[in-house]
């Protein structure tokens, strides 16, 4: 007779502060990954003793507490989780019996520092999950901190305009361009700049920059965001301008499952 398959335990943890789109992604992964999933919520005293920014605005544990815990019990309600309190830089992770562990791309040195810890006390290292950030609109991670500062909603998605250098050539096309846009980024503020001036001197918080195609020629979309390395895409004649731009910004789901496009 078979042997049953044992449970996979599965470890995470973080502050969750203002649940947003890049705490359920690691959620999402961790109840993917595990058949039992333990979540390590920081507590108050934690927090006191290692600064964050706009720290005094963080929620107290058990308003976190709270939020966390139905947002589980609407998503998984029939899955085995747990949330412990989390007072060191370790918490379950350094404990027998677990198999994997879930990391933002952001806390990798983390994870690695688990490993080493659990390796010290004669223990098997465990399978790392990395999750990619969310991006918002901006193309920057999607944070807490952030949220705080009130300049991304929990979606990523801003809650002040956009401010984007735009250099288009030839710059007779630049009115269809700013129109098309606004498909994509109805509240932003649009900078005429150079080429030159967008990717060699950042002067906004996003640079496009765009040549036109022509009969012989492709036609080019660059990128310049701040910490992202982008590839030029190649512009096809006859598509529509917003279709290239908006497919670097993929629709992201709302609460009711709706998607979303940025504002």
């Amino acid at each position: 007779m078979a042997r049953p398959q044992r449970a996979r335990r599965t470890v995470l943890g973080g502050t969750f502060d203002r649940l947003h789109a890049g705490h359920w992604a690691l959620l999402r992964t961790a109840m993917r990954r595990g058949d039992d999933v333990a979540i390590g919520l920081t507590s108050d005293r934690y927090i006191a003793t290692h600064p964050k920014p706009a720290r005094e605005r963080i929620q107290p544990y058990a308003q976190r507490r709270r939020a966390l815990a139905r947002w589980l019990r609407r998503e998984y309600p029939r899955r085995r989780w747990r949330i412990v309190p989390l007072e060191n830089g370790y918490g379950r992770s350094i404990e027998p019996g677990f198999d994997r562990l879930v990391v933002s791309a952001e806390t990798v040195e983390g994870a690695r520092r688990v490993n080493a810890e659990r390796r010290r006390r004669h223990l098997p290292p465990l399978r790392v999950e990395i999750v990619p950030l969310v991006l918002a609109d901006d193309l920057l991670p999607v944070s807490s901190h952030r949220i705080r500062q009130k300049v991304i909603d929990r979606y990523g998605r801003r809650r002040s305009p956009i401010r984007i250098a735009l250099a288009i050539d030839p710059i007779l096309a630049a009115a269809p361009w700013r129109r098309e846009l606004r498909r994509v980024f109805p509240r932003a503020r649009f900078e005429v700049r150079s080429p030159r001036e967008v990717l060699r001197e950042p002067c906004a918080e996003l640079g496009l920059v765009i040549r036109e195609p022509g009969e012989r020629t492709a036609g080019s979309l660059r990128i310049v965001a701040p910490r992202l390395r982008l590839a030029p895409r190649r512009l096809t004649p006859g598509e529509r301008p917003s279709q290239q731009v908006a497919s670097v910004w993929p629709p992201r789901r709302t609460r009711r499952g709706t998607r979303s496009r940025n504002a």
